[in-house]
């Protein structure tokens, strides 16, 4: 008990490292067969890695490949249920061959298998940092792979990158590696154009300008574009991202002792904590675009999201779905978890809350469209260029929550404890998180929010929205009464406005 004890304390003072190889790294395309020199160069890494004092986590694909090798295909079936099948086939041969190598080095291996729907869930997504956070702790390289026998929408995009940049993401890693058939990015295709640079170092990744039209070989289904998005993940929740040359992973080692090889990609200095990590991680199904009085209210007054403030809406998503909120030219400017369909959404946009509720009915709670604990912020910068780029802005200062809820298990008449935060911002103790309180007829409104609709609807009042002195008149009247109890609760007077809103927490109407 002991000797786990201090394993547990030691590793989680350690810098983890992500390595993600892909299949074109591991198939020897023109003899089709397993390249085990390349995997054995990479696990010894990893026990050089290890020495050196880190955690160290391995994102392989490779399954459908290694299948393919063991049936003795020549190429990559398209079909689904074929390459699932495939991937039932290689996974098990390829994790032998990995248990074979990490013995001979003296270390332990894992298989963790995931798909991005694990990710997206809150509760799971939790749970397998937790997971992760064990198996580092008893000193085993995790190795992490698509599940790719279930996975059917990854299947048909397969983007083992992103998968790489969700696992960094998870366990908080100090780097991600990507290691592909190229040894940098550069500034265009070195294989067609012959005054190509590479790129050694990136401290803006949205000002970026390379030549992104690598795709994936038959073998594996990657490219530079993809690399970019997992980077982009990845520096937004904290984790330095490499792009190098799987031929030569000793280089692993010379970035992190600061030699200039292969290319760096450098964290955001304020990258996003907690739950709003998460939301950033979490793929983008849609977007919702604003009014200015709305933009306001969401970017400037740190509110949440109403009805009255949408007026477009693209793509198709369900409650629960992460969106993309933007202003009315369509320029992101925040990321969120919204809390109803498109379909629900196109119908109330831009209306006041008697008529939304008239369209979609009491039993849909309230009207948030984005509640502001599941919205990060982009903020748009100039470079020293003079170019645009967005850094994540986590307006609340959470931490990361070891038992938080996925918001896909609260109702939305439901609310936390008065004044527990569900994101460890100090408003309760950790063994009181998450508890839920199907009362909160006595909360008051909070006084952002009530400022938040009285901009909106005077902003609907400037188009001739009608109805908005009836709504403004209800609004300044819940304001009102959000002040008297919140003087009530200053003065001592128990339960009130100042106990029932916690910043870290959701809002009770």
């Amino acid at each position: 008990m002991k000797r786990e004890a201090s394993a547990k304390h030691s590793s989680k003072s350690l810098p983890t490292v992500v390595i993600k190889i892909g299949t074109s790294s591991l198939i020897r395309p023109q003899q089709n067969c397993l390249n085990l020199t390349s995997l054995a160069s990479i696990v010894e890494t990893v026990r050089d890695l290890k020495n050196e004092g880190y955690n160290v986590i391995l994102v392989s694909s490779g399954a459908v490949g290694v299948g393919c090798q063991r049936l003795g295909l020549d190429t990559r079936p398209s079909e689904l249920a074929k390459k699932q099948a495939l991937a039932a086939v290689g996974q098990v041969h390829l994790m032998r061959y990995y248990d074979d190598l990490f013995s001979a080095c003296g270390l332990t291996c894992s298989q963790v298998l995931l798909t991005l729907d694990n990710i997206a869930n809150r509760g799971q997504y939790l749970n397998a940092a937790n997971t992760l956070a064990a198996l580092l702790d008893y000193g085993v390289v995790p190795v992490i792979n698509e599940n790719d026998t279930v996975a059917v929408e990854q299947l048909s995009i397969g983007d083992n990158d992103t998968l790489s940049a969700q696992v960094a993401t998870i366990v908080q890693a100090s780097w991600l590696f990507l290691l592909t058939d190229v040894d940098a990015l550069y500034t265009a295709n070195p294989s067609k154009d012959p005054d190509a640079q590479p790129i050694h170092t990136v401290r803006d990744l949205f000002s970026l300008e390379v030549d992104t039209s690598t795709k994936g070989t038959q073998w594996g289904t990657g490219g530079m574009a993809t690399k970019l998005t997992a980077a982009r993940i990845a520096t937004t929740g904290g984790c330095h991202t490499v792009i190098s040359h799987f031929a030569k992973p000793e280089n692993v080692l010379k970035i992190l002792r600061g030699e200039q090889v292969g290319t760096v990609i450098h964290a955001h200095a304020a990258p996003a904590k907690g739950r709003k990590r998460w939301v950033l991680s979490v793929p983008v199904k849609g977007e919702v675009w604003l009014d200015p009085g709305a933009v306001r209210a969401v970017r400037d007054r740190r509110c949440s999201l109403f009805s009255a403030g949408v007026i477009h809406v693209v793509g198709e998503f369900q409650p629960h779905d992460v969106v993309r909120v933007c202003d009315g030219t369509g320029r992101e400017f925040g990321r969120g978890l919204i809390t109803m369909s498109h379909t629900d959404v196109i119908k109330v946009r831009g209306m006041s809350s008697r008529n939304f509720y008239k369209t979609l009915g009491s039993h849909h709670g309230d009207e948030e469209i984005v509640h502001r604990i599941n919205l990060c912020l982009l903020v748009h910068r100039r470079t020293s260029t003079g170019d645009e780029a967005l850094d994540a802005h986590d307006s609340d200062d959470d931490e990361e929550d070891e038992r938080g809820l996925s918001p896909a298990g609260l109702s939305r008449s439901q609310t936390p404890v008065v004044g527990v935060s569900v994101l460890n911002g100090g408003g309760g103790s950790g063994s009181n998180m998450g508890k839920i309180e199907e009362d909160a007829s006595s909360a008051a409104i909070a006084e952002v929010d009530v400022r938040a609709r009285l901009e909106l609807l005077t902003a609907r009042a400037e188009s001739g929205e009608a109805n908005w002195q009836a709504e403004a008149a209800a609004a300044a009247q819940a304001e009102s009464k959000s002040d008297q109890l919140a003087a009530a609760a200053a003065a001592g007077g128990g339960s009130g406005a100042g106990e029932d809103v916690n910043e870290e927490g959701w809002m009770p109407k």
